[in-house]
């Protein structure tokens, strides 16, 4: 008679190993933590880039016979402003689609004088100081720092209009300082429920391990951030 052998059941007919379902936790982790990213980046980049088109075009529909000059002057601002927004969008697909590398390296404190420059022409009178080299920042600081400036005049201008934004930055030994501060005229505090702006700027700064208070002061909307600056190991490993 031929015997019947029972053996035992191997691992795979047991299901997944505790070391699989951590391994399938980190990797869900990281996931959400890149589709978080690629998330902040549109809000900003192209929230920033609508902001200013929305009030320029506003703008020179209301004076679009009076002012000739202005309107132009509009327009080279909305023109500006979105082929920035462009560039930002195809580099954020460009991290989506995986059979293509990324058309440009993401922004940085370096392009921060083209950020106030096109806030600039779209009206807003931004007074910035910085004070040491940002070159000199690890790179995932100076580009979260970058953003960072971006959703704040963005939020000025939403919810403040154009009234005059300072841009304080320092590069310190041990950390970047940045302040950012506009005249509340009874507008300029967040809506409640009203967008992601803020809660990107925590992400960002949360990331990094920073520090950072937003809120009224004195009749202004301050934004007070402050990471700390780390080894060279952090810029290779951003």
């Amino acid at each position: 008679m031929e015997r019947c052998v029972v053996r035992p059941a191997g691992p795979r007919a047991l299901g997944p190993t505790p070391d699989d379902e951590l391994a399938a936790l980190r990797k869900r982790a990281e996931q959400l933590a890149e589709r978080n990213r690629l998330a902040r980046e549109l809000h900003d980049s192209v929230g920033h880039a609508l902001s200013i088109v929305t009030v320029q075009a506003a703008a020179a529909r209301r004076v679009l016979a009076a002012d000739p000059a202005f309107v132009d002057k509009a327009l080279g601002a909305i023109e500006e402003s979105a082929r920035s927004a462009l560039e930002d969008l195809d580099h954020v697909l460009g991290l989506l689609r995986e059979d293509r590398a990324p058309t440009a390296p993401q922004r940085t404190l370096d392009d921060l004088p083209g950020l106030l420059g096109r806030t600039r022409i779209a009206g807003v009178a931004v007074e910035s100081t910085v004070d040491g080299e940002v070159s000199r920042l690890p790179a995932a600081v100076s580009r979260e720092a970058y953003r960072i400036v971006q959703e704040c005049l963005t939020n000025a201008l939403r919810h403040a209009g154009k009234v005059p934004v300072t841009v304080r930055l320092a590069v310190r030994q041990a950390e970047l300082a940045l302040d950012i501060d506009n005249p509340l005229d009874g507008a300029g505090a967040p809506r409640p429920g009203g967008g992601r702006g803020l809660a990107g700027m925590r992400e960002r700064v949360t990331v990094l391990r920073g520090q950072m208070t937003a809120g009224a002061r004195d009749g202004r909307w301050a934004v007070a951030v402050r990471i700390p600056l780390r080894s060279g190991r952090e810029e290779e490993s951003a």
